[in-house]
């Protein structure tokens, strides 16, 4: 698969996170301009895109991309500062990172430290920052009538911030808090070996996240000090890009903008864009062997290139990405499963800087895989040696062209906020007038430039690197303890035989690419007789399928939606079941692979995924060869033939990502717990495991012949179908899947609900092998009433800011603090999330018990501003055809076949009064013995709870109330 690298991934709507730090970005080219008024540039866009933009530069040479978007459902804005980790200095690894955490931390004009975060929670809003190797991020959204007032607020982290002396030891702490979180994160130590094997020179060998070594003061010069002179030297208004996204008009948001930021100081500095080699010259070739905490097996080549993204208009290396990472027929990935040695690969570039980069390929293996290193070597040389023989062709070429184009065309919405933090970064990629469709962009294709873009993918120009558990590792990185070997050279490139020459071949020609785009709404429903509904309708209802449908006018795209629910009481009545579905679908989904490749590529996704009533299979896309693609997959299904050597491969890797899980942050490890404990049916990791352990070729095989006995479809089409057409559809999925007419009842779908009194909380431990402690709190309401949920979503978002605050920036117990949705089924629940390194498990119950008390005699201040924003967002609608179709089948799985769960929630919040939510938050926030805590063994203290033992008997005993 060819993976666009590097950029931010997503944003998060509340705090468990107030900062990330992501090491792998785009390059950033800074332009140093004379001082000028305000330039203009026109910047191209979409024909089918009604938004407006207005790109232009301040006097202060600040760079500012505008859009009105009278139809937004929040406004959003970014700035994206062309400064990072790489220019930290070399005695202060982290300082950049430290620094961003330091900025929300008041500033002159509004000097309260997390008014901004206040401010923004209030309204409805999100924000967030990230710090990256060559830029910061910095970005949040709002309710449209605060943009003003939010702009006002944001405007001042790069004006005058204060960074108060007295939030650097807590920052610091939290800085060091995020370094310990990830100790044993894969990524982060893989990342640590790189950086001791990279040019010390080059500034990607410098630690970026910090930690209190780093950080510390030093005789005669402290960490604030240092962070000042950082701050003057670097946050200067050319080298910052600012995107603000509102419903008004392109003046008023000029007017916004101009009278705030042209305040930002313009300095005197330069920042070089040479960098010296990533590897010395005598590093490479070199193999190296990373032992990880995972069960991860993957063999990477890691080639040294100047910066890709100076080609962004022609993409060569995007075109070879494409070519080596097929997975098609005759690919490289076909024959190294064949061969049963790998279950993916991926080709990209990254580790992007000013100066260089990396193009990586990288390869999951099996444990025979690992054996056979030496010859996927070989193998890996052979497919780039006939790149550079044979060529890539233009056509290939033009495919790429071709889709690329027609997405841009019809892109689709994305959120305000993560538009305004990817456009903020694209404006230092990108020419101004491509800043929207840079990343689309493949020019024309040049033969020379890939050609030489290929000489860098040499085996004299390469790091081998495996990571896997087998390895031998006589060496540890410094920081965050990675074992890891390493080696001049890689294994002899040997010549292969005739018989795997042949199994190799360049990609065909790709069928899917669509040739009708035709979007079928206004006159064309009236000549085929079809009426729309705004909501969907059921088309068809019988003992084995309901059938929803629905056309699209509002987002006039070629493209639609097809959901299958395959619901069996075989699947769902048991571990072994659930463990079973899962292994048929992991199964199908690699059949199908080569198959349905093409057609991702063609802008048409596939996903078949298991759940607790059976699997769905999902496609989204362009519409005009959806077919081809649906049947094929009711094929595979209906036949369900496997080859019993897949099944042990696949079955293996399941396992794998089973126990790895129990590996996640520990946050991360409870949280998956919690619908084990309140949802029927569900099971937990162990069950499946123990299943799929005991699980034989047979007797899955017996399994997939019956599953579908007795099974139901729920089926929704949206987008662009006529109605017959989806009918046609839904009709053969019956006739395909199903053989007879149902008569087993499925199992209800249910959330448990604690009892509504008791003699103390509830409390779940498990082991979790990290050296952090971990507390959740799980909070639900008395039932799944729409009143209920309704004071529950305003209570969590009226408690959200405040308790990040208190207990991570005032008290500094950890990293990870938050108090986030947790719905199960229909059922609102609030989780409250402390993870930390000082504060032991007790102290952290105290903590979140001392917070919610408090809160008690505050809870309803800033009560209409809060009520307010919770409607406008449950009213918001949806901004893509994607998320409306979403939207849909999350109300169709519900049993909300009204459609009117969102807009009922609005009406209950607007009903909310102060005094029906003081005595909510009496009830339910404040009974204490109605609670469900999660922690680690490490918390010993236990007498005063329900310790759950057996999950099953647990469940049994709260099982008094059925929420669909």
């Amino acid at each position: 698969m060819s993976k666009a690298s590097g950029k931010p991934i997503s944003v998060m709507s509340s705090a468990i996170f107030a900062a990330c730090i992501y090491l792998i970005v785009y390059p950033l080219t800074c332009i140093a301009l004379e001082p000028t008024k305000s330039q203009v540039v026109a910047v191209t866009k979409s024909d089918k895109d009604k938004r407006e933009y207005r790109y232009l530069v301040l006097e202060n040479q600040l760079r500012v991309l505008l859009i009105s978007d009278p139809a937004t459902e929040k406004s959003a804005a970014a700035m994206d500062v062309n400064v990072g980790a790489n220019q930290n200095p070399r005695d202060r690894e982290g300082l950049a990172h430290f620094l961003e955490h330091m900025l929300f931390l008041g500033t002159e004009k509004y000097p309260q430290a997390g008014e901004y975060q206040e401010f923004i929670s209030q309204h409805g809003g999100s924000y967030n920052a990230y710090t990256a190797a060559e830029n910061t991020n910095y970005f949040f959204d709002i309710d449209n009538s605060q943009l003003e007032a939010a702009l006002d607020r944001f405007s001042q982290f790069f004006v005058a911030p204060l960074f108060t002396p007295e939030y650097v030891e807590r920052e610091r702490n939290a800085v060091h808090s995020e370094y310990l979180a990830k100790l044993k994160d894969d990524g982060r130590r893989e990342w640590d070996v790189y950086r001791e094997l990279i040019n010390p020179e080059h500034p990607s060998a410098k630690f970026s996240v910090g930690n209190l070594t780093t950080l510390a003061d030093r005789e005669g010069r402290g960490v604030r000090d240092d962070m000042l002179a950082f701050y003057q030297q670097h946050y200067s208004a050319h080298l910052m890009n600012l995107v603000v996204l509102g419903r008004e008009p392109l003046d008023a948001l000029e007017a916004m903008v101009s009278s705030r930021f042209t305040g930002v100081p313009l300095r005197d500095t330069q920042i070089n864009s040479t960098y010296p080699s990533l590897f010395t010259p005598d590093t490479l070739p070199a193999s190296l062997d990373i032992k990880p905490e995972k069960e991860l097996r993957q063999l990477s080549f890691v080639f040294p290139i100047p910066n890709p993204n100076k080609l962004y208009q022609t993409k060569p290396y995007e075109l070879i990405a494409h070519m080596l990472g097929h997975e098609g027929s005759g690919s490289l990935l076909s024959l190294l499963k064949r061969l049963g040695w790998a279950e993916a690969l991926y080709a990209n570039t990254g580790l992007e800087s000013r100066s260089d980069a990396i193009f990586q390929l990288s390869i999951q293996l099996t444990p025979q895989g690992v054996k056979a290193r030496n010859q996927i070597v070989s193998l890996v040389f052979y497919c780039i040696e006939q790149l550079r023989e044979r060529g890539v062709s233009s056509w290939r070429y033009n495919e790429l062209q071709v889709m690329a184009d027609l997405n841009f065309r019809f892109q689709e919405k994305r959120s305000p906020i993560e538009t305004v933090s990817e456009l903020a970064q694209s404006m230092s990629l990108f020419e101004p007038r491509d800043t929207l469709s840079g990343g689309s962009l493949f020019v024309n294709y040049d033969e020379k430039q890939v050609q030489k873009s290929l000489s860098y993918l040499t085996k004299t120009n390469v790091l081998v690197a495996l990571t896997a558990p087998e390895v031998d590792a006589y060496r540890v990185s410094r920081l965050y303890a990675a074992p890891y070997s390493l080696r001049a050279g890689i294994p002899e490139i040997m010549e292969l035989k005739p018989a795997v020459r042949q199994e190799l071949s360049l990609p065909e020609k790709n069928l899917f690419i669509p040739k009708r785009l035709t979007v079928k709404t206004g006159s064309m429903l009236e000549e085929q007789n079809d009426t729309v509904n705004s909501k969907p309708e059921l088309i068809l209802n019988n003992r084995n399928m309901r059938v929803w449908y629905t056309q699209n006018r509002e987002f006039i795209q070629p493209r639609a939606t097809i959901n299958l629910r395959i619901k069996s009481p075989l699947a769902s009545s048991n571990a072994a079941g659930a463990a079973q579905v899962q292994l048929f679908v992991a199964l199908v989904n690699d059949q199908l692979n080569e198959f349905a490749y093409p057609a991702r590529l063609a802008g048409i996704d596939l996903s078949l995924e298991a759940n607790a009533s059976g699997f769905d299979i999902k496609i989204f896309g362009y519409s005009g060869r959806q077919g081809l693609l649906i049947n094929k997959v009711m094929e595979s299904v209906r036949a369900g033939k496997f080859k019993e050597e897949r099944f042990s491969l696949i079955k293996e890797d399941l396992l794998r990502d089973l126990r790895n899980q129990n590996k996640d942050l520990p946050y991360q490890v409870l949280l998956k717990q919690i619908p084990v404990l309140q949802t029927t049916p569900s099971w937990s990791n162990s069950q499946l495991i123990e299943a799929l352990e005991k699980n034989t070729f047979e007797q899955f095989n017996r399994f997939v012949s019956r599953q579908l006995l007795d099974a139901r479809i729920d089926a929704f089409f949206y987008g662009n179908y006529f109605r017959a057409e989806a009918l046609k559809l839904a009709v053969l999925a019956e006739h395909e899947l199903l053989n007879r007419q149902a008569v087993r009842d499925l199992p209800a779908l249910k959330a448990l609900l604690l009892p509504a009194a008791s003699d103390k909380p509830w409390l779940y431990v498990q082991d979790i092998a990290q050296n952090d402690y971990i507390i959740e709190l799980l909070i639900q309401p008395p039932s799944a009433s729409t009143e209920d949920n309704a004071h529950m979503l305003l209570v969590r978002q009226l408690l959200q800011p405040a308790f990040y605050h208190q207990l991570r920036t005032e008290k500094q117990l950890g990293y990870v603090v938050a108090a986030v949705a947790m719905p199960l089924r229909t059922q609102e629940n609030t989780l409250m999330v402390v993870q930390s390194p000082v504060a032991d498990e007790a102290k952290l119950i105290s903590e979140i018990d001392q917070f919610l008390d408090e809160q008690a005699e505050t809870i309803v201040e800033n009560f209409t501003i809060n009520q307010q924003s919770l409607i406008s967002e449950l009213r918001e609608p949806a901004r893509s055809l994607k998320e409306q179709s979403d939207r849909y089948w999350n109300a169709i799985v519900n049993l909300d076949e009204q459609f009117s769960r969102r807009l009922d929630l609005a009406d209950a919040v607007s009903r909310i009064t102060p005094e029906s939510l003081r005595k909510y938050y009496r009830a339910v926030f404040m009974d204490k013995n109605r609670r469900l805590w999660l922690g680690s063994q490490k918390l010993t203290q236990r007498e005063n709870f329900f310790l759950i033992d057996d999950v099953s008997a647990y469940k049994k005993q709260i099982q008094v109330s059925e929420v669909k």
